[in-house]
């Protein structure tokens, strides 16, 4: 018989909840001796024990119906309730829900009980930990999968619990054939330890189950700075149970307003996740009324959007979840001062194929960004350390937020011939122009990611320390340009005449004669600036950044190739923590 896997993981909060999510996903170990020692984590899971004489669920698929709530046995071991040590840690159960749906028939796709233990940091281990959830309480109308609970008691021994944690394990379940839908019950998820107390929890387990979803509005690439667009939402339940209300969460980009506040939403700010760690605007709509299996529905009053004259590349997430009971009535108030929101029926809910627990409406707006390039010139001597700083600064009309897409604003900066850099901005990285081979040294180019949001009259300053050679010509230069992280032309950027300029070195007593020359010194044309602020990227030397050593500490790639920076990475780690597809210079919803 193979032992339960051991997984440790982080005491923090948000840990937990990543963590625990993970843990339902994962396969089903079986049955372990508590005798034994208690072997490294394993990478398929962790399941309740079976006894060694393999014995099955006690509630057989034939066994009795459900039977009403009140003469539903109550969960029944008391005697293995933790008993709190006089000092040692105290150790809290997390599930990943306290209420599940047995759908009804059953999915091949199972509902689970999902527990996790995040440890205590300063209580030191636990020991003798077993951990067990009595199922009594739901026997009678459910089948649990898998190794089985003898006696209606499922059992982990999983020996001792770290400070750090330990990661959990899960019991899958299915309602059994016949019975009946919105029959409840209660399983109970507890521990016993020779020194530590445990504070258990209870699942709430109900046959059949709400599944509400929403419409997918199609992208619109026509949206007027300064008009209002309406949102369209419908709301369907495609399961078996009737929602008594929903809650409807909507956020939004920085650009776009929402046109009306209804008095049962609140309006506030949040952190999503598919705003890339940017807090964004919010609104939490809690509406009362039934939604029923089978049917759609859709909002008594479109959801309107403001469409600011700043507006460039935005979108509206939403997304819908049953209407907890246990919300105080008070909190199912809004702060709007407009009408009330609600649902009116509209109505068969259509394939689910149209439909989505989850969507992201992307709205472009027809409009333009035009980012302002500027150089640098400076006078040395042959020998001498000079800094030359390049920015870029928004003149408008837009604000530009690229949460939906990975083509990123950046600078690529030409360091002029005859000179070397020796210092470079934290967030540049070589580019090798044609993507193949090292960077020719004489004359190095670098890629500045400058990302976003980067608003009307932002300016970015990147400062360069170069090393005037002592055969430098006279006169010598390097071209500044914008462009994407990809190498691609930003196509929002209208207005060419000041989309790149130069960084120029006059060199006194030169052993050298002429220089590169050519081109605009860039900087003028455009809209007028409008009120700036600027952000300076703190230097850090090529060596440090680039993972080598010198001026040309890292090699990047041609201007239709991918970069491998780290810059580049958070962003792409960002993005997959929600189910987004992303192209390069494409906006594409999931």
């Amino acid at each position: 018989m193979s032992l339960p896997s051991r997984r440790r993981w982080s005491a923090t909060p948000a840990a937990v909840a990543v963590v625990l999510l993970g843990a339902a996903l994962v396969g089903t170990p079986a049955q372990a001796d508590p005798s034994r020692p208690q072997p490294a984590a394993q990478a398929n899971g962790s399941q309740p024990a079976a006894q060694a004489n393999g014995s099955q669920p006690a509630a057989e698929a034939n066994g009795p119906q459900p039977a009403a709530e009140a003469n539903r046995p109550q969960p029944a071991a008391q005697a293995d309730r933790p008993q709190a040590a006089q000092d040692g840690p105290v150790l809290k159960f997390h599930v990943v829900r306290n209420e599940v749906g047995l759908p009804q028939p059953a999915e091949s796709d199972p509902p689970q009980i999902s527990w996790g233990v995040p440890g205590d940091p300063d209580g030191g281990t636990a020991k003798d930990v077993v951990v067990k959830i009595d199922v009594s309480g739901i026997s009678a109308f459910t089948d649990i999968l898998g190794s089985g609970c003898p006696g209606d008691v499922c059992a982990w021994p999983v020996g001792d619990i770290a400070p750090d944690g330990y990661e959990g394990g899960l019991i899958e379940m299915r309602a059994k054939p016949g019975a009946a839908l919105g029959t409840t019950g209660t399983a109970r998820v507890y521990a016993t330890s020779s020194n530590a107390k445990v504070i258990d929890t209870t699942v709430k387990v109900t046959v059949g189950a709400v599944n509400l979803v929403v419409s997918r509005l199609p992208q619109t690439d026509t949206a007027e700075p300064g008009s209002t667009l309406d949102a369209p939402i419908t709301v369907a339940n495609t399961g078996s149970l009737t929602a008594q209300g929903v809650e409807l969460r909507i956020g939004t980009s920085h650009e776009l307003g929402f046109a009306q506040r209804f008095s049962n939403c609140v309006y506030g700010t949040t952190d999503l996740p598919s705003g890339n760690g940017r807090t964004l605007p919010e609104a939490v709509c809690r509406i009362s009324t039934p939604v029923e299996p089978g049917k759609r529905y859709r909002l008594s009053t479109s959801v309107g959007f403001d469409v600011k004259k700043t507006a460039l590349f935005e979108f509206v997430d939403y997304r819908v979840t049953p209407l907890a009971a246990t919300v105080p009535t008070s909190a199912k108030s809004g702060n709007g001062s407009g009408p009330e929101l609600a649902l009116v029926p509209d109505g068969a809910a259509p394939p689910s194929e149209s439909l989505t627990e989850w969507w992201r409406w992307i709205v472009n707006a027809v409009n333009t960004a035009d980012l302002d390039v500027t150089g640098d010139t400076v006078t040395a001597d042959p020998g001498d350390t000079v800094t030359l700083a390049a920015k870029i600064r928004n003149d408008g009309p837009a604000s530009v937020d690229l949460i939906t897409t990975d083509g990123q604003i950046s600078l690529l900066v030409n360091i002029p011939k005859g000179t070397r850099a020796v210092k470079v901005p934290e967030r540049c990285r070589l580019w090798n122009g044609d993507g193949t081979g090292e960077p020719d040294p004489d004359a190095p180019a670098y890629l500045c990611w400058i990302g976003s949001p980067f608003p009307v009259g932002k300016v970015a300053t990147l400062p360069f320390v170069l090393k005037v050679d002592e055969d430098a010509p006279a006169t010598t230069r390097g071209v500044v340009r914008h462009m994407s992280e990809w190498g691609a032309e930003l196509t929002f950027d209208t207005n060419k005449a000041n989309n790149q300029a130069f960084f120029t070195v006059n060199v006194t007593d030169a052993a050298g004669t002429g220089g590169s020359t050519g081109g605009s010194a860039g900087g003028s044309g455009g809209n007028q600036p409008q009120t700036q602020t600027t952000t300076t990227y703190p230097n850090a030397t090529a060596g440090t950044t680039g993972g080598g050593t010198g001026a040309l500490a890292q090699t990047g790639s041609s201007g239709t190739s991918a970069i491998a920076w780290a810059s580049a990475a958070v962003l792409a780690a960002g993005g997959a923590l929600v189910v987004i597809t992303r192209r390069r210079g494409t906006r594409t919803a999931a």
